[in-house]
């Protein structure tokens, strides 16, 4: 039996254990976020559970912010889920917060097990718990909000995208992790065959055992509109109406979509989503910048034979485009950034443990199974019940 196994199945039981306590945690407090957002999905959720389920294509506003009519801001792949759960009987109020607490642990094991191609397995491992002390960590901690969905989906595409070099099978992870954003958050999954067609640039695979991967990034934009039209299909059948009139006149209003580029814009843009990288992926941007910085200086402008500089390039890569491209959009959110916070911190907490001797021995010391759960855990009640400074990381909002 391979010596990793054994530690793949501690690990999993760990965070399957903290799964099942933190959503206990939840429930047994009543808890429910502060934040409007995540209070309007927790209350569909909960009301999904209980409509049929040919009903479930068509959520409605239900009064919700004072809103009543079909909701067709989103497609439904937030819903699905916590509803479910409240089927089987989980408290139906706290459930969107229950399976975000599962996206988390999804996220934080998929970027270990990513990270894990290209340094060695201890600092991979340290990441499960490295990570969930980034500021925008505690700001999302217990929410009910898409972006945790997003990233997992993402970080599991991208995954799929590394076991497909070897495995062609795994095609069909990178297009379900695409469809899986498409579901959740719609046009947000343009920067899935992005991220998995850097993963693949920074692999500098040029073997021909690449071209099935390369062939799934080319074959997702058929799969969204194969799954946008059975989505139409579905919604039409169910309502008499179609969702894809209201959602894109929501989503792509002829004012913004004519409005033209704007310099300006771009650049207030620019400097709003750099001020967030920098504190919400604090202390680890910093290091991420330093590794940033280096290789530019060195003249690394393209990957390596060196797995870890492969990784090095493939996080500042993809933290670069994803930057610009957000940067040049109508809309902002420091919640559009997530899969940046944590691509580039964990770059970043990687060079501070070769960097840092200190932080190297409690990688070290802290290297076992349970601690990143136990991590988890702990962080999860702290936001339950904490009061004060614990409440509020988030700065300059417009």
């Amino acid at each position: 039996m391979p010596p990793e196994r054994p530690e793949r199945g501690a690990t999993a039981l760990a965070w399957g254990l903290a799964w099942l306590v933190a959503a206990a945690l939840i429930a047994f407090a009543q808890y429910s976020s502060r934040d409007p957002d995540s209070q309007l999905y927790a209350g569909i959720a909960a009301r999904l559970a209980g409509a049929p389920l040919r009903e479930w294509i068509a959520p409605e506003w239900w009064g919700l912010w004072g809103l009543t009519g079909p909701f067709t801001e989103h497609p439904i792949g937030l819903f699905v889920l916590p509803a479910a759960l409240a089927r089987l009987g989980y408290p139906a109020e706290q459930a969107a917060y229950a399976v975000n607490a599962f996206y988390q642990i999804g996220s934080l094991c998929l970027a270990a097990m990513i990270a894990a191609a290209v340094v060695p397995r201890r600092e991979a491992r340290a990441l499960q718990w490295l990570l969930q002390l980034m500021p925008i960590a505690f700001v999302f901690r217990i929410r009910a909000n898409h972006e945790y969905a997003v990233l997992a989906a993402l970080l599991f595409a991208v995954y799929a995208t590394e076991r497909s070099r070897a495995r062609p099978v795994w095609i069909v992870g990178m297009l379900a992790g695409f469809c899986a954003v498409l579901l959740i958050k719609g046009p947000f999954a343009f920067i899935v065959p992005l991220v998995c067609a850097l993963w693949l640039a920074a692999r500098d695979d040029r073997s021909r055992r690449a071209w099935h991967a390369w062939a799934a990034i080319a074959a997702m934009p058929l799969a969204a509109a194969l799954v946008a039209w059975s989505y139409e299909a579905a919604y039409v059948d169910a309502t008499g109406r179609s969702f894809l009139d209201a959602y894109t006149g929501r989503q792509l209003p002829s004012d913004q979509v004519t409005a033209g580029f704007s310099p300006l814009r771009a650049g207030y843009n620019a400097v709003w989503y750099l001020s967030r990288i920098l504190w919400y992926a604090f202390p680890w941007s910093i290091l991420a910048g330093i590794v940033a910085v280096r290789a530019v200086w060195n003249g690394q402008w393209t990957p390596s034979a060196e797995p870890t500089r492969q990784g090095a390039w493939f996080a500042i890569a993809a933290t670069g485009l994803l930057f610009v491209a957000f940067s040049l959009a109508h809309r902002k959110a420091d919640r559009y950034l997530i899969p940046v916070y944590v691509i580039s911190a964990a770059v970043g907490a990687v060079e501070a443990i070769r960097r840092f001797a200190w932080l190297r021995r409690g990688v070290e010391r802290l290297d076992r199974p349970w601690v990143p759960a136990a991590f988890f855990v702990v962080l999860c009640a702290l936001r339950i019940w904490a009061i004060g400074p614990l409440r509020q990381f988030t700065f300059w909002r417009t």
